[in-house]
């Protein structure tokens, strides 16, 4: 979990990497949360890795605590958006919490691909909390050379 705070408090470094951690990311949605320090805005969004092969794009996105019926995944003008919610748990007893970073609530990571993406052979699995998309890559063809005559 990332938590947002005022640039006077970052290092010249740590500042610079969450400007760029902002220009490469999508919106994602923000959720008020008190910490020590007092109310805060804090980004909630699944940790993922984007990888490629000669083939295909894999996306590997880490989804603890949500079961795959909580989660969508699309695919649009070589724009890959998955999207879910973990679900609030409702207890009977009263905690008093000393920290709490665990998240609930809706998320969205949306994904432009460098190159096109044949939209009807994707796969997404889940596993064990871990959701696998492998995109595969629309085969480029090569230009012909025509004889003139």
């Amino acid at each position: 979990m990332k938590a947002i705070q005022k640039k006077s408090d970052l290092s010249p470094i740590e500042s610079i990497r969450r400007e760029m951690d902002r220009f490469f990311d999508d919106i994602v949605p923000f959720s008020p949360r008190m910490g020590g320090d007092g109310m805060r805005m804090e980004l909630w969004a699944p940790d993922t890795d984007v990888s490629e092969t000669d083939e295909e794009y894999i996306v590997t996105v880490d989804l603890p605590g949500i079961s795959k019926e909580d989660v969508e995944v699309s695919f649009k003008d070589n724009r890959l958006t998955i999207s879910g919610e973990r679900q609030h748990e409702e207890k009977e007893e009263k905690e008093d919490f000393l920290r709490k970073e665990r998240y609930h609530g809706s998320f969205t990571r949306s994904f432009t691909l460098p190159s096109a993406g044949k939209d009807d052979k994707i796969k997404a699995r889940f596993k064990e909390g871990v959701l696998k998309v492998n995109v595969p890559k629309v085969e480029v063809q090569k230009p012909k050379t025509v004889q003139i005559d």
